[in-house]
């Protein structure tokens, strides 16, 4: 059973009308994090690790005590009371605005603090989702404790037969008394096997429309029956695993949502992962254009004309994913605003295409021949890891006729005649 509670911060020592200000914030965070640098920025491996430049989430040799120092950095910031600007008082937060999370990330990045790349799931998929649907006592025993690092989050909701098509899950849930006895398979499972929590989307009723069917429930992943198996990728990290659930006890009391109502709870995560994908926190971080920067530069003399018009292409996409990833929920038309998610997510998709062909550009045979020079063969990891990009949160396909049919009220294509 999940039981975890932890201490609220008290943001009173904070929170002040002058903090809504993101430039009053940004201040606010640099004068209190910076004594956190002495402590966790020296020993930090995100831009020391190596000369490698990722897309995806990796797990190289020391993983285990990397994350676990960014567990202690999460509490730091925690206890500091800035670890969530946008979350309720009550849970530990400042009640401000999502930008103000995106100034935090901002921030962290600014004073070489600790990637939190290993909480993302947790902090940006499975808060969201517990905070709108979940009950109060679930809330109280498991937010304060994500957002302090004392619990790790995976999501649990991709099948080997249930991807794209992800209503069509058939890991299933069975009323037991006050439990429910889950069984079955999910795959691609981000960081499960460091998490503490999982977030899984199971079917409790076979007798419905599928998306009717669906249930939410927070599994506690070091229950019995919980088995996981990493999935080594072409990159050659293992940050995906696969799990199984074999005849796993849940309690009632971690449903999130009614029985029923799992395809809007996923909804809320699957959104907020989207948004979260073209800003600073998502895959293309400013670590990554840094190094895209620097390469170009460097190499600029043996630039062609074609290069120079990559270079532009490469600029346009990323221009308009940050333009669009700054923009308030308000900003957005009406139709769009429900989609902006997926909007978000092809942006970075497409800008993260461009970067791989830039890089291809400029190095060519060097991006993929480890010929022991600096800023070359580093950019492989990127270049075989970009097309995950194009699958993780929701295939490219799925998103595009989200846009079309829900956002510009496209109609459906029609079956092609047999």
């Amino acid at each position: 059973m999940i039981a975890v509670s932890a201490p609220v911060a008290d943001p009173t020592r904070v929170r002040s009308a002058e903090l809504t200000d993101p430039a009053v914030f940004t201040a606010h965070l640099r004068e209190v994090l910076a004594p956190l640098r002495e402590r966790f920025a020296d020993g930090g491996t995100r831009h020391t690790e190596g000369d490698r430049v990722a897309a995806v989430e990796e797990l190289r040799d020391g993983h285990t005590d990397e994350v676990a120092r960014v567990r202690r950095f999460q509490a730091a910031l925690f206890d500091l009371g800035v670890a969530w600007p946008s979350g309720p008082l009550d849970h530990g937060g400042l009640e401000l605005s999502p930008r103000h999370d995106t100034v935090l990330d901002e921030v962290i990045d600014e004073l070489d603090l600790p990637s939190r790349e290993a909480l993302f799931v947790g902090l940006n998929i499975v808060a969201p989702a517990v905070l709108r649907h979940g009950t109060e006592q679930l809330q109280a025993a498991t937010l304060p404790a994500l957002f302090r690092g004392d619990l790790v989050g995976c999501q649990l909701f991709s099948e080997p037969g249930a991807g794209s098509d992800l209503a069509g899950v058939n890991a299933r849930a069975v009323r037991d008394g006050d439990d429910w006895v889950i069984s079955g398979q999910k795959v691609w499972t981000s960081m499960g096997h460091l998490a503490d929590v999982g977030e899984a989307l199971v079917r409790t009723d076979r007798n419905v429309p599928k998306h009717a069917g669906l249930t939410m429930f927070l599994v506690d992943m070091h229950a019995p029956g919980v088995t996981v198996r990493p999935i080594r990728q072409m990159t050659g990290g293992a940050a995906f695993n696969e799990v199984f659930l074999d005849g796993v006890r849940v309690p009632d009391s971690c449903r999130i949502g009614g029985v029923g109502e799992g395809w809007k709870v996923a909804s809320t995560s699957l959104g907020s992962e989207r948004s979260l994908m073209s800003g600073v926190a998502g895959p293309l971080t400013p670590y990554v254009l840094e190094r895209l920067v620097a390469l170009v530069r460097r190499l600029e003399p043996e630039a062609t004309a074609g290069t120079q018009a990559q270079v532009a292409r490469t600029v346009a996409a990323v221009t308009a994913m940050r333009a669009a990833a700054s923009l308030g929920p308000a900003t957005w038309s009406h139709r769009l605003e429900p989609v902006c998610g997926s909007v978000l997510k092809m942006l970075m998709a497409r800008a993260a295409d461009e970067i791989c062909r830039l890089a291809l550009a400029v190095l060519g045979e060097r991006a993929v021949v480890d010929t022991g020079d600096p800023d070359t063969f580093a950019w492989a990891e990127f270049v075989l890891g970009v097309p995950a990009l194009h699958i993780a949160g929701g295939t490219d396909e799925i998103q595009l006729n989200v846009i079309a049919q829900r956002g510009l009220g496209l109609p459906r294509p029609r079956p092609a005649a047999s």
